[in-house]
């Protein structure tokens, strides 16, 4: 491809965004930058400009920092069979198109998989829904089947993992968030009498009802040869032993949280962004992307992250617990001689990750890959007292592939859906650089054609309404809502919208869209990145789609929001993917597959914006309250 001094000093064209870089160059360059294997895309001196230009904190480069990165991150070929398809319910009226998956698919999915699992279940999630029974009981009423005509789903899921933990699997292993799982919630059990609807409030938490179902497999595997101790529940602790007994319950996960949502059966992972709850089974929009068949050595890698997590959280005996007896079973040093052997142990995973990418290459053949997966993984540099892991960060490899996009394709669009949006200085600067290329490199404008600044990419952030926002009043009324804490809650949705507006400035200053997505009787809580290079498709009144499903460059999925509470302080795992040009694919084992990859992924972005609106420069005057105010800052922080 042209070097960068070629490009920055080349006449702009009609031509040169068409003909500036073959598409398997682009790809080359974005898997060496996501890996870690590039420096900064472009000078910390035209970052700064740029920065200082924007009324930005011109402190903050667009690198997250200028460490050295010993390890880059590993990267599977995938090929069209390592993706998988969750079916749809008949729920939702595809028309025989490619159709995004909905939360019953997920559901369905997954309970069918893991009651007919043959070696593995391997679940990685903040928590699981209790269900509608006691554990260890069988006589609850669930409200679902009351109130829905069907039973309630997660007692489906629940029963799903006993039936598997009935049969003669390998390894059955679940990890949670220490202090979410272990958090009281009430469980209701109702019934209709005489008297009318009665109802008996009553609390459980995640951990006993998941151990509960866990019984049958641990029994037979005590004692036995094929205890390796990676099966049963394992809670991870993100906060030290110090903090979490500071702080009572709900307030220790606003310090950080294990976020990653992993699952695995068998042979198959599915990555999300959705817990495994009642309202992810059937009325939250979330993501969901299925590698099955091994998927070139991503399902094991996954496997084996979950085997690392697992040895450093603490394993759930099935006692009732609460933070000071959860805690209490090691000490501060024995805590800090977990984290570093948990430290060593990810530094030689992601070592060893790469010597396995090796041998996945030599045995792939290259036209018959689609894309290319790279797995991140993300913690605090509080959680290891301030030493970084050697490889590119969850946060880094992000930024670095987004500033490679930038600065080799002007043409690239990107579209970022977070479903709390609170966008660091960086990311926010990161997303305005698309609409800003021009000024950023210093092209005269004189030497740009109206037809090539069509061509200019620009972005589109996509986030939760008031109505469908994860924090909404249930019923969607404040009118009952009483009680401080209450009242903070329901204050939550108010002011992230501050937040929005004030990204909105940035965002519209630079031609893109800020859209917010309203649905009746949804929450949202969709979240990922897609990198679109030019397609003359775009130039249709709805730009913020993706029309021409061969401009899609990248996609990132996971468990990620992209903001200040993702990159400081929770534990998050993504996955890039990147795809390999056209031309190698055979589209006709495409059509007899399935949709393409890129077909689906395209689908998702678009069906979240069929109940989008953009927000309009009306809709920008903030009258926040003093309540609102203390929340916006808070939330800065820790959401």
């Amino acid at each position: 491809f042209l070097p960068w001094h070629e490009i920055h000093n080349s006449p702009i064209t009609s031509s040169f965004t068409h003909d500036m870089m073959k598409r398997k160059d682009l790809v080359a360059q974005l898997i060496r930058s996501a890996r870690g294997l590039y420096p900064a895309a472009w000078s910390t001196k035209n970052t700064n400009n740029y920065v200082r230009n924007n009324s930005l904190n011109s402190n903050q480069d667009l690198l997250p920092s200028s460490r050295r990165i010993s390890l880059p991150l590993p990267c599977f070929p995938l090929e069209q069979h390592h993706f998988g398809r969750i079916r749809h319910n008949g729920d939702e009226n595809s028309g025989g198109r490619a159709a995004a998956t909905s939360p019953s698919d997920f559901h369905s999915h997954l309970c069918s998989r893991i009651r007919n699992a043959q070696e593995r279940v391997v679940l990685a999630s903040l928590y699981i829904g209790v269900g509608s029974k006691v554990a260890n009981t069988v006589s609850a009423t669930s409200i679902c089947s009351e109130e829905g005509g069907h039973k309630c789903r997660e007692d489906e899921f629940l029963d799903a993992l006993s039936a598997a933990s009935g049969r003669n699997l390998k390894k059955i292993q679940v990890v949670l968030d220490a202090n979410r799982a272990t958090r009281k919630v009430p469980l209701t059990k109702t019934s209709n009498s005489k008297l009318g609807r009665e109802e008996t409030s009553l609390r459980t938490n995640s951990a006993d009802a998941v151990y509960s179902r866990l019984g049958p497999h641990l029994a037979k595997l005590e004692g036995s040869l094929d205890d390796n101790g990676n099966s049963g529940l394992f809670l991870f602790p993100v906060n030290d032993k110090r903090l979490s007994t500071i702080l009572p319950s709900p307030l220790d996960e606003v310090a950080g949280v294990f976020h990653i949502k992993a699952y695995i059966i068998d042979d198959e992972l599915i990555l999300s962004g959705a817990n495994l709850s009642e309202e992810y089974f059937s009325n939250r929009v979330d993501r969901y992307i299925s590698f099955v068949h091994g998927g070139g050595g991503l399902v094991e890698f996954y496997a084996d992250l979950c085997d690392i997590l697992s040895s450093y959280s603490i394993k759930y005996d099935g006692q009732t617990v609460n933070d000071a007896t959860l805690f209490s079973m090691f000490s501060t040093k024995d805590e800090e001689d977990r984290k570093r052997t948990l430290e060593q142990s990810l530094k030689q995973f992601f070592y060893e990750g790469n010597k396995i990418m090796d041998h996945v290459y030599d045995s792939t053949a290259p036209n018959n890959v689609v894309a290319h997966a790279i797995p991140t993984f993300q913690v605090s540099n509080r959680f290891f007292r301030g030493r970084s892991l050697p490889f590119p960060s969850d946060q880094e490899a992000t930024f670095s592939l987004i500033r490679t996009v930038v600065k080799i394709d002007p043409s690239a669009s990107i579209r970022l859906s977070s479903a709390y949006l609170n966008l660091t200085r960086s990311m926010l600067s990161l997303l305005t650089i698309f609409g800003n290329w021009k000024s950023l490199h210093h092209i005269p404008m004189d030497s740009i054609k109206r037809s090539d600044e069509e061509t200019f990419g620009v972005p589109y952030v996509l986030t939760a309404g008031l109505t469908s926002h994860g924090f909404a009043p249930k019923g969607g009324s404040r009118a009952q809502i009483t009680g401080i804490i209450e009242r903070v809650k329901a204050s939550v949705p108010e002011a992230f919208i501050t937040l929005v507006k004030d990204a909105a400035l940035s965002i519209t200053a630079s031609g893109g869209k800020v859209l917010m997505y309203e649905r009746p009787g949804w929450t949202f809580h969709a979240k990922g990145i897609w990198i679109t290079s030019h397609s003359n498709a775009d130039k249709c009144n709805n730009r913020e789609l993706i029309s021409d499903t061969s401009s899609l460059v990248s996609t990132i999925i996971g468990s990620s929001n992209y903001g200040a509470r993702s990159y400081e302080l929770d534990v998050e795992s993504n996955c890039i993917l990147i795809f390999s040009e056209s031309s190698g694919i055979n589209k006709e084992e495409m059509r007899q597959n399935g949709d393409s990859v890129r077909d689906f992924v395209a689908a998702e972005w678009n069906d979240l914006c069929k109940y989008c609106s953009e927000l309009k420069h009306s809709d920008r005057e903030s009258n926040s309250s003093n309540i609102q105010q203390v929340i916006l800052q808070f939330m800065k922080r820790f959401l």
